[in-house]
């Protein structure tokens, strides 16, 4: 296979992969899969490091009721989340804002990885064998005995 075919195929298998990914799911979701989805951005209040979905402590089924009622008030996830908020403070969620302090925990990952991505292209384009260099008289011995042995 060429190279040119196979770099097309892989196109191709990722455009497909991207757009079935991409496809929401029709309709609104249904109560359950709201209080779901809520409840899995918010802390368990005495659990360490998990969310209100994945607990079964007390103050978690507390708030996956809490939730529960209001989506069944009508209120959006937005108020559901704001009145948590205000009632456990700001750490209720596991998700940091994206504004202060949280956009440094939303930038952090970002500035590393264009750091790394360059840093590798830089040392790989230093590495980079150049036709027509000469080799050093150092590197000419050095390879002259490796071939005697």
């Amino acid at each position: 296979m060429s190279r040119k075919l196979t770099w097309a195929v892989l196109a191709l298998v990722l455009a497909g992969t991207l757009f079935v990914g991409s496809r929401k799911e029709s309709g609104p979701p249904t109560e359950d899969q709201r209080v779901q989805r809520i409840s899995s951005v918010v802390r368990c209040p005495t659990c360490r490091g998990l969310s209100a979905a994945q607990s079964d402590a007390p103050p978690a089924e507390a708030i996956r009721e809490e939730v529960r009622r209001r989506v069944q008030d009508g209120e959006s996830d937005a108020e559901i989340k704001a009145y948590l908020v205000s009632r456990y403070g700001e750490d209720i969620l596991l998700e940091p804002g994206a504004d202060g302090v949280g956009i440094v925990v939303w930038a952090l990952p970002v500035i590393g990885g264009v750091a790394a991505v360059g840093g590798l292209a830089l040392v790989l384009h230093r590495r980079r064998v150049r036709p027509g260099r000469k080799a050093s008289a150092a590197d000419e011995a050095l390879v002259a005995r490796a071939m005697r042995r």
